[in-house]
């Protein structure tokens, strides 16, 4: 951590010289909150932005901007893009680097810290704000954010993203303790409507009365007794357990609430942030971020649409999977959640082997492909599996070694899939 403070102490100080800056993050709950960051602390130093968040960097993006830029949760893996645009360029991400960037670049991976699994965008953003204040206190009550975008990522609150977490504890940004990570409200409103986790009786509210009847709790989440918290906790975990998954401490831990933000539930706070980013309504998502509450019950209503398509391809997914001797993989048209319904897929339902979820959009394929802690642990690698295979076919790809991304061209996802399953084979051998 000491490192990446002296890079993010740098680019904090070249950034405070800047008379506008331009930002453009990506729309998942990371990028969002990444862009929340940055905002917030501009804002307060009184430089004028303007903010963009993008699904992806390519030469669209690159060749319309006027430095001086900062990119969020992007750009550490395109160095040929980045070096197109000509001024003053700051990179704020947290995907393995690739090449060399000449530009201002805090990434953890830097520094030896994991940026799949220890410190999110949002994170190394935070990093950089905390440094933009007179004091270094000045902005430690955007921790929140950080905190978000983590979650966002699926990540673990170890490492660099404990220290932030004990540092905002500490400030009274957060208040932390034990429960489960799922949203606030009644408990058969909550169980109905979940999707992290997906449950068996998820959109059944027969089966969830019947649960939590045969469990014998009730009330709203947030309000629960010990006892009766206990309970509930105990009979999700073997309710998880039973349907073939080992994720239960996704559900149950650490719940951390946002002395802050506008929405207390940090879980919530991202699902929020990521379904608006996923719906094309970056922004009132980042509104948000920036503490307005005026677009609140907007950002909700699109929350809840957002759930239901993703129960929906999830459904599709059920009905459609296959699989290879090292993964599984659907293939469907027209996804509104293809990377969610990936990470729901390898965490609920299907985690023995990685989660490749091929969505047929316009020209082309778009490839999300999600891992777990064991399957990394093993030997896999999601970004050189996708960056591989995407090459061999005429697209591109990347990401986290858990967490890949690609675009393919259509026709290829034969040749795609056998190329990559053939290359986890090799990873996991």
């Amino acid at each position: 951590m000491k490192r990446l403070e002296k890079l993010a102490k740098s680019a904090a100080s070249s950034l405070l010289k800047c008379e506008s800056v331009r930002v453009i993050s990506h729309n998942d709950a990371d990028g969002i909150t990444s862009a929340g960051l940055i905002c917030n602390a501009l804002t307060r130093a009184g430089i004028p932005f303007q903010a963009t968040l993008v699904s992806r960097l390519d030469g669209s993006v690159v060749d319309s901007i006027e430095p001086p830029v900062v990119f969020c949760d992007m750009g550490s893996g395109k160095p040929h893009l980045i070096s197109r645009v000509k001024g003053q360029v700051f990179v704020f991400d947290h995907h393995k680097p690739v090449g060399e960037l000449d530009c201002v670049h805090v990434n953890p991976h830097l520094v030896g810290v994991d940026g799949a699994f220890e410190l999110s965008a949002a994170g190394a953003v935070y990093t950089v704000v905390r440094q933009m204040g007179e004091k270094l206190e000045d902005n430690v009550d955007l921790a929140g954010l950080a905190l978000a975008g983590a979650l966002g990522d699926r990540q673990m609150m170890i490492g660099a993203n404990r220290t932030i977490l004990e540092e905002a504890a500490n400030a009274g940004v957060v208040k932390v303790k034990p429960g489960l990570k799922m949203e606030d409200g009644p408990l058969d409103q909550v169980l109905v409507e979940a999707l992290d986790p997906v449950l068996d009786i998820t959109d059944h509210p027969v089966e969830v009365n019947a649960f939590l009847d045969e469990i014998k709790v009730s009330g709203n989440l947030p309000d629960l007794g010990r006892k009766d918290l206990v309970r509930l906790s105990n009979a999700l975990v073997l309710k998880i357990l039973m349907q073939g998954s080992f994720a239960a401490d996704s559900v149950v831990g650490e719940t951390i609430r946002l002395k802050k933000e506008i929405v207390e539930n940090a879980f919530e706070f991202m699902w929020i942030l990521n379904s608006c980013g996923k719906m094309g309504e970056t922004g009132p998502a980042l509104t948000l971020c920036m503490r307005d509450p005026g677009l609140l019950e907007k950002c909700q209503d699109i929350t809840r649409d957002y759930k239901r398509r993703v129960l929906n391809e999830i459904k599709l997914l059920q009905d459609n999977i296959q699989e290879t001797e090292n993964i599984r993989y659907v293939v469907l048209d027209e996804m509104d959640a293809a990377g969610v319904v990936a990470g729901l897929g390898i965490r609920y339902l299907y985690s023995d082997k990685p989660m490749l979820v091929l969505n047929r959009s316009e020209d082309m394929l778009k490839v999300s492909a999600r891992g777990n802690r064991v399957l990394v642990f093993n030997g896999l690698d999601l970004s050189v599996a996708l960056k591989e295979g995407a090459a061999k076919v005429g697209g591109g790809g990347g990401g986290h070694s858990v967490a890949s991304g690609a675009s393919i061209p259509l026709g290829t996802e034969d040749e795609f899939i056998r190329y990559v399953d053939g290359v986890v084979g090799q990873q996991f051998s």
